[in-house]
């Protein structure tokens, strides 16, 4: 009993007048961290085309690379304050064969699922050096640890980029004590999931899922909160499946 009040105590603690960045924040695991942030009493950055009323945001298309590098470097000087974390939750997908994938949508899901990752880790470094306990968290997928039958070779490629982009910066970023993880979604209960598969895809895949059902936002979300508290100071460099016994 004493350890579970101290628990709750410091997790809030965690995350009251903190400040963090989020992306992909206007639906699906993105929508749901949002809310949980908001209801843990913290300060939120957002960066996406969605306006939210109070929420400060950098406006941008995340698929326009050089606009967001531009807009992101210049936040962060002008800001100064400390940021406390970043959760990339953005994410677009389309299941199609690669015959039917063109370059230019090949460089889209790139831009958004990878690249705006690397734009906005990169310009807001100095922002999260400020913090007591740093913290990156990308929102990959198994996807990007197997093949997938829901989703086109660009969005696996670009979730499997993004494990090792976590793995690469958590080297170069921990020695400044800036922690980044992943962690890696089975598929949940999204309208993006919805959209992907037919009814009878996905009473196949829930038979191949353990547990037996499909995830909740909510268990997505505590996992992202868990890699941006305090109880996860010695986690750095790695990618937690939240998949019900997937892989």
């Amino acid at each position: 009993m004493f350890f579970h009040s101290l628990a709750k105590k410091n997790f809030s603690q965690d995350f009251k007048n903190k400040t963090f960045i989020l992306t992909g924040y206007s639906s699906g695991i993105g929508q749901q961290v949002y809310k949980d942030l908001k209801k843990l009493g913290s300060k939120i950055i957002l960066i996406g085309r969605k306006k939210i009323v109070g929420e400060k945001i950098i406006e941008c298309d995340l698929g326009d690379s050089a606009k967001l590098d531009l807009l992101c470097n210049q936040e962060s000087k002008k800001i100064k304050k400390k940021i406390d974390g970043f959760v990339h939750c953005a994410g677009i997908n389309n299941c199609v064969k690669i015959s039917k994938i063109s370059v230019d949508e090949w460089n889209k899901v790139f831009s958004v699922n990878l690249t705006s990752a690397f734009i906005i880790s990169k310009n807001f470094k100095l922002n999260l050096l400020k913090s007591q306990n740093p913290s990156i968290v990308f929102v990959s997928s198994i996807a990007g640890h197997r093949k997938s039958i829901v989703s086109g070779t660009h969005y696996v490629s670009s979730k499997a980029a993004l494990i090792g982009l976590s793995k690469q910066l958590s080297h170069e970023f921990g020695r400044f004590k800036i922690r980044v993880n992943c962690i890696s979604p089975s598929q949940t209960e999204t309208k993006m999931l919805k959209k992907s598969m037919t009814k009878k895809q996905a009473n196949k895949l829930i038979q191949s899922i353990p547990i037996g059902r499909l995830a909740k936002t909510q268990e997505q979300s505590n996992g992202i909160l868990f890699l941006l508290s305090s109880f996860s100071k010695y986690i750095n460099g790695s990618s937690i499946n939240i998949d019900g016994g997937q892989i």
